[in-house]
C-alpha cells in the first residue's frame, strides 16, 4: 500500500451508512436536502495505515510524498462535518473506526477466496 502522508479523511462504516439512507428516505425532513456523512473524527492516512496494520497483525506501507505533477487534482484534507443530519434526524456515527475496521477484516478474512 502506498500512503500519501499529509491526508486526512473522516471514516464512515458502510453499514451506517446504509442504515443512515433508510432513515432519511421516508423522512420530510431530509427531502431535496444534501448532507455530508462522516465518521467521528478525521483521522490522516498514515494513522490510518497504522491502524489498519495493528488490527491486522501485520502488514506493510510505503510512504511517499505527493506527485507534484498531481498537485492541481489533490483534493487535500477532506474530512465532513454530519452536524446538519444530526440535527435534522438524529444520525451519528455509531461504530467507532476502529471496531469497523476490526469487522472488516474478518469479513475479508472469512471471504476471502470470493475475492482473489
Amino acid at each position: 500500500m502506498i500512503i500519501y502522508q499529509k491526508h486526512v479523511r473522516r471514516i464512515t462504516a458502510i453499514g451506517l451508512f446504509t442504515i443512515l439512507l433508510l432513515a432519511a428516505g421516508p423522512s420530510d425532513e431530509a427531502a431535496g436536502r444534501i448532507f455530508n456523512v462522516g465518521g467521528a473524527g478525521p483521522i490522516g492516512l498514515r494513522d490510518l495505515a497504522d491502524l489498519l496494520v495493528e488490527l491486522n497483525r501485520g502488514g506493510e506501507y510505503t510512504l511517499r510524498t505527493y506527485p507534484p505533477e498531481h498537485k492541481r487534482i489533490d483534493i487535500g484534507d477532506y474530512y465532513s462535518d454530519y452536524g446538519l443530519i444530526r440535527s435534522t434526524l438524529g444520525w451519528e456515527p455509531r461504530v467507532s473506526l476502529r471496531d469497523a475496521l476490526t469487522r472488516t477484516l474478518e469479513f475479508y478474512r472469512a471471504h476471502l477466496p470470493y475475492y482473489v
